[in-house]
């Protein structure tokens, strides 16, 4: 009798899972679409992350003779500096601001009294730094605009910064140890 009970317990839950299977009462409307946010930004972009066309737009317009690495860092030349370039692990020194494209400030070295120091290439810093840093010289001053891929992602960082947020930075490397 027991052997019987277990059987028909599990001919009962194979005929329920049949029935499920069949009817499609927890398909998802959209199978094809993935679940996974990153997944489906990932797919809208064919893989490749871009700005949206509103930070787009405000870029070219505010920004006329950027440079564009294949990364997708942007940067503007200001003032050239002289000697040899960073090298991955070597302290620098920096000042900086750093604002959104609205202008709006959110940090800065300035406000703070004393430069920035860091090791450039090995991750202290957001990776849009750590490109930048790594193709200038001691004392060249440059704008950097990083997308937000190369600085806090998708989920953005604490209160100031939001999801999504392509961040401006006014820099100037002071020196390279």
């Amino acid at each position: 009798m027991r052997n019987f009970l277990i059987i028909a317990l599990i001919g009962l839950g194979m005929l329920t899972l049949a029935v499920v299977v069949r009817s499609g009462i927890f398909a998802r409307k959209d199978p094809g679409r993935p679940i996974n946010s990153t997944m489906r930004l990932a797919l809208e972009t064919n893989g490749k992350p871009t700005v949206s066309t509103e930070d787009a737009m405000l870029i070219a317009k505010e920004f006329v003779g950027k440079h564009t690495q294949p990364s997708g860092l942007m940067y503007v030349p200001r003032r050239s500096g002289e000697g040899p370039l960073a090298v991955v692990g070597q302290e620098i020194v920096v000042n900086y601001e750093g604002r959104f494209l609205n202008g709006e400030i959110f940090d800065s070295s300035y406000d703070s009294g004393s430069p920035f120091t860091f090791k450039v290439g090995v991750g202290q810093v957001i990776k849009g730094w750590d490109e930048a840093f790594l193709s200038m010289r001691r004392g060249d001053k440059r704008t950097i605009i990083v997308p937000y891929w190369l600085a806090y992602g998708l989920n953005g960082k604490g209160p100031k910064i939001p999801p999504r947020a392509t961040l401006i930075f006014e820099v100037e490397l002071l020196d390279i140890h």
